[in-house]
């Protein structure tokens, strides 16, 4: 009796009714459509996002600027990196890191194109390991070096280590440079030519005494100078790997300055 009853009120059902029904359908499917796409085109800085879009050739890459025309950003030196995120590593603060940490890389992908500006690192650092790039790291080809800052705190004193890290990637053709660099070598770094930008921030250490690691990565491609004589020149990196983790580098206490 029921089975008779529902199938009679289908049959009553107008014509219209179907038709509403099957478009009601469709508008949910491209509102559904459409905020998915705008999410993935949004926020490339995903793993998955960028997969998606590098499969159908819309992945965003880094572009290259002069160090003329290299975006307008503040620079930060060791006391200023320091005193401006070493309270990240509070664990209450970890989901605020995150949401920095993705609008950086974003941004770095995008090319700065929207209103976010790049924050470029200078100061003197302790060179403390030096590695090629591979396919498995975050830019490739070139290497990476991991650095200690140098704070002189009077005139009169000589610079001691100061508990910041740079991991600063140098995208590059010539396979051999990374050898040119040694652990004990000072590396210096300027907002122009050197045009360093901050990709990630990385906590180290512990919450009373924390140690900030920055990734950071050249948005000008310029000739960095190493010694007298020799001369690396950066170029757009070639490939873009979101898998990767940070830091670069495994954890390891740093040796202080001597």
């Amino acid at each position: 009796m029921a089975r008779s009853k529902i199938a009679e009120f289908a049959r009553k059902r107008p014509p219209y009714f179907w038709w509403i029904l099957a478009h009601a359908l469709a508008l949910c499917f491209c509102a559904i459509s459409w905020i998915l796409t705008t999410y993935i085109f949004e926020n490339p800085e995903l793993p998955k996002n960028y997969a998606l879009l590098k499969k159908i050739g819309q992945a965003p890459t880094p572009q290259p600027f002069t160090v003329l025309k290299a975006p307008e950003g503040e620079s930060l030196r060791p006391e200023a990196i320091y005193r401006q995120f070493a309270a990240y590593a509070a664990p209450e603060n970890d989901a605020k890191l995150h949401k920095i940490n993705s609008l950086l890389l974003r941004s770095y992908l995008q090319s700065y194109k929207d209103s976010i500006k790049p924050t470029y690192i200078e100061g003197t650092y302790r060179i403390l390991q030096i590695r090629p790039l591979s396919a498995a790291d975050l830019l490739s080809p070139g290497f990476v070096i991991r650095a200690q800052a140098l704070v002189q705190p009077e005139k009169d004193r000589p610079a001691s280590a100061y508990p910041v890290i740079i991991e600063s990637i140098f995208p590059c053709d010539n396979k051999a440079a990374f050898t040119w660099f040694k652990p004990g070598d000072l590396l210096r770094m300027q907002k122009v030519p050197d045009c360093m930008a901050i990709l990630h921030i990385s906590m180290l250490g512990t919450t009373d005494e924390p140690m900030v690691n920055l990734t950071l990565a050249p948005i000008a491609y310029s000739e960095y100078k190493i010694g007298e004589s020799r001369v690396v020149s950066t170029t757009p990196p070639v490939n873009v790997n979101l898998q990767a983790g940070f830091p670069m580098f495994a954890p390891m206490a740093p040796k202080p300055a001597p």
